[in-house]
């Protein structure tokens, strides 16, 4: 492999036909989408079972932030309940206890209401979807065609096709700029890995909601990467960055990705161009602030609250450990972490043998191959450290977060919200210059056959997966 360059600027990739290099990034593309598909199969022409941005897109179509018409189901909406007192008062929060007749408002001010005081003809339940609307926005021009009937599985398979592309092409600019001295092969095993070989297969044959988050967050997040890289192109970054935090909220703490360019150019602290370095914070920052305060405005619309997106209002403000938690807290970090890194299937000796756990499988388990990430070539320049620093660091920037989160990722094969950071740690395994060996592309073969086995299985077989109550499931 080629030696890296002295710096930590990545080089202009090699020049060539568009056509020419765009047919491997397309057979790519179109090979991805009948694999895919295919794992789909029954599911594909149809809404999925949690149609939530395609309701959020057609109220949006009818100029509301509220629900048009009732939800499907009650799983993983927000709501609040409006009422009229017959004082002409109106209220509008959640029932902190009926029994006692104890109301939260929006504002937090908690009343005690007698049932005869609330007019009976005025009195009525708003919902809302609490997941970041970007996905609902994308969906618009399909629901201003198909209303509530958008085929959401495909448009999800779409963005995970798209993905695959991306990873390859992102991967290929970084071997021809000398940064990962990467070899054709290796960089079609790292798109197979990512593509086939972790969370991102299974959540693409889905289109429910969590999963369309996860897989449109990816795309937008590579997109952000090819941007940011070198700080070439920071209003294109910043745009796609806001797109990609407008889906998964934590993609925000990515920023530090493009930060890091601006302030360590060469790979060290900038010592001049404070001027071009403004600027280029300028062009990155513009988007990313206008499409923020656009969602502060859209939550205050909602829940009377710039900084509540919505998630403490799922069931109507009833989940108990949000009420007595929060969102985010540390009592939350031993599960996340062994839904993460420790926690593994059931083996049995009768059928079917293998049942796995709805709050999923150990990243070891399904991606076997990055055990990779802790051995890599010995860092040989400034260049190489940067990278290898970077990288890490936005991987812990944007995970940590979901490791205090009150919610595991039920229900899931794996952990799925390992892939907002995924395209960073195959970065890493490129950028790592450890050779693909033998052994490595074995366990990029086991990660596509257990990550296929969750494609075909999740939710749809239910006799693998365990049911009713464990320890995960406690407050």
């Amino acid at each position: 492999m080629s030696a890296p360059p002295r710096t930590g600027t990545l080089e202009p990739s090699a020049g060539g036909p568009f056509l020419k290099r765009a047919a491997l990034p397309a057979l790519i593309f179109a090979i991805s989408l009948v694999v895919m598909s295919a794992l789909a199969w029954d599911r594909v022409g149809k809404p999925s079972t949690d149609p939530h941005f395609t309701y959020l897109a057609n109220a949006f179509l009818e100029g509301s932030v509220r629900l048009q018409r009732p939800a499907p189901h009650g799983n993983d909406w927000a709501s609040t309940d409006w009422m009229v007192l017959r004082s002409g008062q109106r209220i509008e929060g959640i029932w902190l206890d009926r029994a006692t007749r104890r109301f939260q408002t929006l504002d937090g001010a908690v009343m005690v209401i007698d049932a005869r005081e609330i007019d009976p003809g005025q009195k009525g339940r708003d919902t809302f979807v609490s997941f970041p609307p970007a996905p609902a926005v994308l969906i618009m021009p399909l629901a201003a065609i198909w209303g509530y009937g958008v085929d959401d599985v495909s448009f999800t398979l779409f963005f995970a096709a798209l993905n695959v592309a991306l990873m390859f092409m992102l991967l290929r600019r970084m071997s021809e700029g000398g940064r990962t001295g990467r070899s054709l092969s290796d960089n079609l095993w790292l798109t197979a890995l990512f593509g086939a070989g972790t969370a991102h297969l299974w959540c693409s044959v889905l289109g429910q909601v969590w999963f369309t988050a996860l897989i449109v967050g990816v795309t937008f997040t590579l997109l952000y990467v090819m941007a940011a890289i070198d700080a070439r192109h920071p209003l294109l970054a910043g745009i796609c960055l806001a797109v990609a935090f407008s889906t998964r909220t934590p993609l925000l703490f990515s920023a530090l990705f493009f930060f890091a360019f601006v302030l360590f150019p060469d790979g060290r602290w900038r010592r001049e161009g404070w001027g071009e370095a403004a600027r280029s914070m300028a062009w990155f920052c513009a988007p990313c602030l206008a499409i923020g305060v656009a969602l502060l405005f859209y939550n205050h619309v909602r829940f009377n609250d710039f900084l509540e997106f919505g998630h403490s209002y799922l069931a109507g403000g009833q989940i108990l450990r949000i009420r007595k938690y929060g969102l985010f807290n540390i009592h939350f970090l031993s599960k996340n972490l062994s839904a993460a890194l420790t926690l593994l299937p059931r083996i049995q000796p009768d059928a079917p043998f293998v049942v796995v756990s709805r709050h999923g499988m150990s990243l070891l388990l399904t991606t076997p191959a990055w055990v990779y990430l802790f051995t890599p070539e010995a860092r040989q320049s400034d260049a190489d450290r940067f990278w290898w620093r970077l990288l890490w660091v936005t991987v812990a920037a944007v995970g940590v977060p979901a490791l205090l989160y009150q919610n595991t990722g039920y229900e899931q094969f794996g952990y799925r919200f390992s892939l907002d950071f995924t395209p960073y740690l195959v970065l890493l395994l490129a950028v790592g210059r450890r050779p693909l060996s033998t052994l490595f592309k074995a366990l990029v073969i086991v990660g596509i056959a257990v990550n296929t086995f969750g494609a075909i299985t999740f939710k749809r077989y239910d006799q693998f997966y365990m049911s009713g109550a464990t320890f995960f499931d406690a407050d």
